[in-house]
């Protein structure tokens, strides 16, 4: 391998490359492609230019070079499985892009950092990066490391065993207008068929991993093909067919031992274990997890380690054998210690804290005091609802902070104004109430304005200490003291936690320090819901039509026809598509063609109820919902619909009038209907018929 790189070294087109790039440090291209195609074949290859060019880039103070090697790096010591050097790498490369101001740059740097935490099992770190990054994409307005980080978060939550969320957001990149690599579409697929497997979905799961092998000719994606044989073998194993399970988990070994993937060889033979586990074959489960353990211990594979421990402490404990079930969990808990330890450790150089030993050992200590603060972060950020985070904040705070109320707030600061929510701890009642920080010099226009954190122990004194009005609103009449703090993302103040006591002298400064920490998690989680939300919008809505997307109408479909079919009610659909509309955009070419589907569909607006729900089936088809309508009122609709698009002459360009018509399909749901996609099923065979037999034409049998 060396020697191959010394070739490509000495050869012309890798010198007037790299000699390219003291005219412009964008010309990357070429070593960026050839650290993509063999960073997993040939690391060490990879290894060699890269040292090259960091030479070069430092020589010749190409920082954004050298940023970019950095990079690169990181990915480079991921493949070796050198997860330290990999953090070093990736923070650097931040550091350099952060230096000279290149935001895309730090995009990158976040993913790496995403998935290097990710990998060694520190998920709320991983978390962090990849919102970071996600924020930066929504300030650039880049599209292609978007989808590259929602995939990573997407994975790092299944990561977390929260797979119902990992499933909305591999559902979204579905849903929006991403153009993925093959690599990303696969990474998609696979992610899915994990998460069908763990909701119970085997078959489902399979039907991805099918679609794979596809995807999978190239020499590059073997470490994927090691994964499918292994998804493969747990769908199997799901089903109970231990026969085939095991036949795949033996393909991905064999795979993953023949390419040197020791990290997925370790991880199928976990797997692979548990089907052991299961049909009672003890013995061999140990053997392979005991192979596990040995390597993983070399390795620092913490999340298989600890896995291994927790499968090995339920095979002894199982089987009776107490003392060896008590080792593994001995075990278990010092490598869960562990991996919470760097976690931690992070966590405090992040703060800063660079002074003494003795004030990082009370910042440990502060981390230490319990694992509820661990558990609580982890609670309050799994969750992408605004109203769940809430509800979890009040429930999960009373266990590390001793309130009569507690309250949260959100606060927009370009109209200067926000929403209180208030708990009372004792009654469960809660109270919501709008505020603005210019009526009044409330404690919480304080902490709002200043970014400052407040205690209160005396609330008449300390009013006149800080020069506050007692706005009763806010203060309730028995409250004496008081925490506050902002919540900050970015340096900007998005709301205010605040818990209040009816006694004096209350809260203290560990009281305050655990409250920033919540306050800290509680920002994250609330800046995630609200970014995901957007996301989530943008994936809702068609951009051309405004009509729902296909994704979100067959979602509302499937929630009408549940209600449907317990209330028993009238329920109908209509299938419409344009007649000829190929013919159309191959004589006026798509933009035309684009704005008569948007000038349709503002007719089909004005023909419906607002009750009824309509959304963009596919490129020139759509569905609508018509809750409550027998077949005989929908036909009624159907029939105006295509009565008013017929009459009109739509303008699609100065001196191009044309005439459109419809075809559409109607179906009301019985009980014998399954799904609501056997109604669309049917209303789509009318549809066709009606195009079949004459177009302009509503079909209903």
């Amino acid at each position: 391998m060396l020697g191959m790189y010394w070739e490509l070294k000495m050869d012309i087109t890798f010198k007037e490359q790299i000699s390219k790039l003291i005219e412009d440090e964008d010309n990357f291209e070429y070593f960026r492609d050839i650290a993509i195609k063999h960073m997993t074949s040939k690391p060490y290859f990879v290894k060699n230019m890269l040292d090259e060019l960091m030479i070069f880039s430092l020589k010749n103070n190409l920082h954004k070079i050298s940023a970019w090697t950095y990079y690169y790096l990181g990915w480079h010591y991921m493949v070796i499985l050198e997860y330290d050097k990999a953090v070093k790498s990736f923070f650097r490369s931040k550091e350099v892009f952060e230096e000279i101001n290149d935001k895309k740059g730090l995009i990158y740097a976040c993913n790496g950092l995403t998935n290097v935490y990710c990998e060694i099992g520190q998920f709320k770190l991983a978390n962090e990066w990849g919102i970071k990054g996600i924020n930066l994409c929504e300030e650039t307005k880049e599209k292609e490391p978007l989808a590259m980080l929602l995939i990573n978060t997407g994975i790092n939550y299944i990561q977390m065993k929260n797979f119902y969320e990992s499933k909305e957001i591999f559902n979204t990149i579905k849903m929006m207008d991403f153009k993925l690599f093959d690599s990303q579409i696969l990474s998609c697929k696979l992610a899915l068929a994990e998460i069908e497997i763990n909701i119970g979905n085997p078959c489902v799961a399979l039907k991805y991993l099918n679609e794979t092998l596809d995807l999978e000719s190239d020499e590059e994606l073997s470490g994927s093909i090691c994964e499918t044989y292994k998804l493969k073998g747990m769908a199997y194993f799901k089903l109970e067919e231990y026969n085939v399970a095991e036949k795949e988990f033996i393909k991905s070994y064999d795979l993953s031992n023949l390419c040197g993937y020791i990290n997925q060889k370790c991880s199928v033979m976990v797997e692979w274990s548990k089907l052991y586990l299961a049909v009672g074959r003890y013995d061999v489960a140990i053997e392979l997890l005991e192979e596990v353990v040995k390597i993983s211990k070399s390795k620092d594979f913490n999340i298989l380690l600890r896995e291994s421990y927790h499968i090995l402490y339920t095979i002894y404990k199982k089987n009776n054998h107490i003392e060896n079930a008590l080792y593994y969990l001995e075990e278990y808990i010092c490598i869960d210690d562990k991996m919470y330890d760097y976690e931690q450790n992070h966590l405090i150089a992040k703060m800063n804290i660079k002074n003494s030993k003795k004030e990082a050992d009370l910042y440990k200590l502060l981390y230490d005091k319990t694992e509820l603060l661990s558990s609580i972060g982890q609670k309050i950020t799994s969750s992408l609802d605004l109203n769940s985070i809430i509800e979890t904040i009040s429930e999960e705070i009373d266990k590390v902070i001793n309130a009569d109320i507690f309250g949260i707030s959100f606060y927009n600061n370009d109209k200067q104004e926000g929403t209180y929510y208030f708990f009372n701890q004792n009654n469960g009642t809660k109270n919501i109430v709008p505020f603005n920080i210019d009526e009044n010099n409330t404690f919480s226009s304080l902490c709002i304005k200043n970014k400052e954190n407040i205690i209160v122990n005396n609330k008449e004194v300390d009013s006149a200490k800080y020069n506050v009005v007692l706005d009763k609103k806010y203060i309730g009449k028995k409250e004496k003291s008081m925490l506050y703090t902002p919540l900050i993302i970015k340096e900007n103040v998005i709301g205010v936690i605040t818990v209040q006591s009816y006694f004096e002298n209350t809260f203290t400064k560990n009281d305050l320090d655990t409250l920033k920490i919540i306050a800290s998690y509680s920002a994250i989680a609330i800046h995630n819901a609200l970014s995901y939300k957007r996301v989530e919008e943008i994936a809702i809505y068609d951009n051309m039509t405004g009509f729902l997307t296909r994704f979100e109408i067959i979602r509302l479909g499937e929630l009408v026809y549940k209600k449907y079919k317990d209330d028993n009610k009238g329920f109908s659909i209509i299938m419409i598509d344009i007649d000829d509309f190929k013919l159309i955009n191959d004589t006026y070419g798509h933009v035309k063609g684009d704005k008569a589907i948007n000038m349709v569909t503002e007719s089909i607006s004005k023909c419906i109820r607002t009750t009824d729900y309509i959304g963009r089936y596919g490129g020139d088809e759509f569905l609508l919902i018509c809750p409550g309508l027998k077949l005989c009122d929908a036909v009624e609709i159907a029939e105006r619909i295509r009565r008013t698009i017929s009459k009109e002459i739509y303008v699609i360009d100065e001196g191009i009038l044309i005439n459109i018509t419809l075809s559409l399909g109607v179906y009301e749901f019985s009980k014998y209907d399954l799904s609501f996609i056997d109604g669309v099923q049917k209303a789509d065979k009318r549809l066709y018929k009606a195009k079949r037999d004459s177009k302009n034409k509503v079909t209903y049998k």
